[in-house]
């Protein structure tokens, strides 16, 4: 749900409070003249009880609309995915894979296509990842990160001690990152951090499909696409 449909939400609840507040203000007014022994033109009791039913109504009106206003935009905070890369790749021979990836700007803009050929069963994507509380995710802070490296990934672990690894940067080691990596965990920064940490998705080849890899609260995700 993007901003615009939020609008109407919020107008109604503003509106519902402003309306349900008024009858309050004019009773709280008309009990001031009366202390004050000041002179006002009577009315009964009828006109009391409506003025508070119906205060009640645009209260809870206002109150309710605003409060499911809260919940979705809580929800699309929790359950928003960056897109961030898409990729293919493809079986060149036994364990050889080549992988093309296109990155995807903070605009949604595709980069140019970057091409790796990886020993392995299995395509993996990785990098940092810094995660914030939840409390700052419900008021709209999304995950910093940035994909570091491509590399090979073999299905058993004894055929990953037997095969020599290929790995390729796309980021070199940074000071800054290695930093939160430690201190994370430490005020003042614990109180909005949740975590620093490196992460990796992985998949099997498959040229009839894409590969889209999303950043969410959590980290990394991939979904896979037939082409």
């Amino acid at each position: 749900m993007d901003d615009a449909r939020l609008w109407p939400l919020i107008a109604i609840g503003l509106g519902g409070l402003l309306l349900g507040i008024w009858p309050l203000v004019w009773m709280a007014l008309r009990a001031g003249r009366r202390m004050g022994g000041r002179d006002q033109i009577p009315v009964g009791a009828g006109r009391y009880l409506s003025a508070l039913l119906s205060s009640i109504l645009f209260l809870a009106i206002g109150l309710c609309a605003l409060s499911l206003m809260v919940m979705l935009q809580g929800w699309r905070a929790f359950t928003k995915k960056t897109h961030v890369a898409e990729l293919q790749c493809i079986e060149l021979g036994a364990h050889k894979l080549r992988v093309y990836l296109v990155p995807i700007d903070n605009d949604g803009e595709r980069q140019a296509t970057e091409v790796y050929d990886v020993d392995g069963d299995q395509w993996q994507v990785g990098g940092d990842v810094l995660r914030f509380r939840s409390f700052m995710t419900a008021l709209g802070v999304q995950p910093v990160f940035r994909l570091t490296r491509i590399e090979g990934h073999w299905n058993a672990a004894a055929d990953a001690n037997t095969h020599t690894g290929t790995a390729f940067d796309r980021a070199p080691p940074s000071s800054a990152w290695m930093g939160l990596y430690r201190g994370a965990d430490k005020a003042p920064i614990k109180w909005l951090v949740d975590g620093a940490h490196g992460q990796a998705v992985s998949q099997l080849p498959d040229r009839r499909a894409v590969y889209d890899i999303y950043v969410t609260p959590n980290g990394y995700i991939v979904d896979k696409r037939s082409l």
